[in-house]
């Protein structure tokens, strides 16, 4: 009888023992799935994060087909959900669409077959640009710029991006700092270095640094950049006047420096025909002596403030030792 008991104990002590076992082990796979699921979960995000290549995840993308007829994205799943964007012609014709995908809370762009344009790695990416195919994209409080076509045009670590009056160029800043970038061409006009930039015309930018003011000039690719060095920079006549130390320059409205702040003023003085004859040319002074500046697109030229006066009356009159003289648009004396 004793055995008997004995016996019944143990089974249930084995029962129970194999009950706890079960359970044991039963928590520590599930948590160590969990584990998983997490560190996989957390590494795709780093990845996303610190790469912008295309992906080759084909098993994620492989689910989103374009089905042309009814114009949808098929196997959305319930937290994942689409917006469509497009590129217009100047027409206004559709060229190219475009999907933003929300990934379980994070945001990427996919094209019309699935493939995959950014890493689904962003808070937020919304049209930027809608005839250049651009969309702008936000981490944090960080901004960047995404093409349709070329993918990363510049990465999420900016903490503004804004349009400026030339429909090619976006104003940056960066901290305290500001710079330019031409998105089309994908080039840098000027560093996020600068205290403040104003735009001066369609093409042309005033920068600042400290006290001290410079140039850049950005049109269809070509830059044209003065650092700041000078006390102020004013448009005049098309063109821009440099100032220093109470004295005057001239630099052209395509970023070329056509003198440096040496005169005490400097006066327009064929404006009624310049456009005709397509050229400017400039009174100078410097303590009560007279020279002249000639601009025009292909070519400059100055003659040394020397003569006692400068005239203007359909071509350049000096006058000198008691006469007149005419000087062509080179500068040269051709009457005596």
């Amino acid at each position: 009888m004793k055995i008997f008991k004995i016996g019944v104990y143990v089974a249930i002590f084995l029962f129970f023992a194999l009950i706890i076992v079960r359970i044991y082990f039963s928590e520590k796979i599930v948590f160590n799935s969990v584990n998983t699921r997490m560190s996989v979960s957390q590494g795709t995000l780093k990845d996303d994060i610190s790469k912008t290549s295309k992906s080759d995840d084909k098993s994620f993308l492989s689910k989103y087909k374009l089905n042309k007829s009814e114009n949808k994205l098929k196997n959305i799943g319930d937290k994942e959900f689409i917006t469509e964007y497009s590129i217009h012609s100047k027409k206004g014709t559709v060229i190219k669409k475009i999907y933003k995908v929300n990934r379980f809370g994070k945001i990427g762009l996919i094209d019309e077959n699935g493939n995959r344009i950014t890493k689904f790695a962003y808070n937020d990416i919304f049209l930027f640009d809608k005839q250049n195919g651009i969309c702008k994209t936000i981490i944090g409080l960080k901004c960047g710029l995404v093409s349709f076509k070329k993918g990363i045009i510049l990465p999420a670590k900016f903490e503004e991006i804004k349009k400026t009056d030339n429909p090619d160029v976006v104003l940056l800043k960066n901290s305290k700092y500001f710079g330019l970038f031409d998105f089309i061409k994908n080039n840098s006009i000027a560093s996020p270095i600068y205290a403040d930039i104003e735009q001066a015309d369609k093409y042309n930018w005033k920068l600042y640094s400290g006290k001290l003011v410079g140039i850049v000039y950005s049109k269809n690719g070509n830059e044209k950049l003065i650092s700041p060095k000078y006390e102020n920079i004013t448009m005049y006549k098309n063109v821009y006047k440099s100032h220093e130390d109470k004295k005057e320059g001239l630099i052209s409205d395509n970023g070329k420096i056509i003198s440096e702040p040496v005169y005490d003023s400097i006066e327009l003085i064929n404006e009624k025909d310049m456009n005709d004859k397509n050229i400017m040319i400039f009174k100078t002074k410097i303590d009560n002596r007279y020279g002249v500046i000639y601009y025009a697109p292909y070519y400059s030229a100055i003659v040394s403030p020397i003569y006692d006066d400068v005239q203007y009356k359909g071509f350049v009159n000096v006058f000198s030792d008691g006469y007149w003289r005419i000087l062509d648009n080179q500068g040269n004396v051709i009457t005596k």
